[in-house]
């Protein structure tokens, strides 16, 4: 059961993986999405494992059930077996272009756990994060990120500045997970948006 703010930014409290094993970590190649391990990184994830699956469809649906208010993009931060927040992209809700999903899951995850570090956290996203939210992403140290569409043209992780290549911060980073959903719903929002 999700426990958040009418699909705004919140705290999910329960969200159904309490009987989700532990997550396992292991040096393995990344079924669903391309990825990649960085020399620096403490471990590598699977993609493959239930609890990565479990998240990421979670994400997915939100974006699924959204209102053609604003682009449907949602983020969640986990950490271990918890999700920490899950929020929506508000940019045209709130009249804000600082308020993408990703910016304010890392702010209510922030609060939520009292810190300014998210070294121990994993990010869940349905696009690939633009430069905007990978700088953020790299400010806060985040451990993993995993992500569904690709984006060519605004994306900041494989494509365009490729934030991580060159930063000291590395995360273990998979791409195109689910892809084809994570598309179509950006696919089909932006045609609904043109029919207006």
């Amino acid at each position: 059961m999700l426990v958040d703010s009418a699909f705004g930014c919140g705290i999910i409290k329960a969200c159904g993986l309490g009987d989700v094993a532990q997550l396992v970590r292991a040096p393995a190649c990344h079924a669903g999405g391309r990825g990649f391990k960085s020399r620096h990184s403490r471990h590598f994830v699977e993609f493959g494992d239930m609890f990565c699956r479990k998240i990421m469809d979670v994400v997915i649906n939100k974006a699924e059930v959204l209102s053609v208010a604003d682009v449907p993009v949602v983020a969640a931060i986990a950490i271990e077996t918890e999700i920490i927040s899950i929020c929506q992209n508000e940019v045209e809700i709130l009249k804000n272009p600082l308020c993408h999903a990703e910016f304010l899951a890392i702010e209510s995850a922030l609060k939520c756990l009292e810190t300014k570090y998210l070294d121990t956290a994993s990010l869940y996203v349905t696009l690939e994060p633009c430069s905007f939210c990978a700088s953020a992403l790299e400010k806060v140290r985040i451990m993993e990120i995993f992500f569904g569409a690709y984006d060519p043209k605004g994306g900041a992780i494989f494509h365009n500045s490729k934030i991580f290549e060159t930063s000291t911060i590395k995360p273990n980073i998979v791409g195109g997970i689910q892809e084809t959903r994570c598309s179509a719903i950006l696919t089909n929002f932006f045609k609904q948006l043109r029919e207006k």
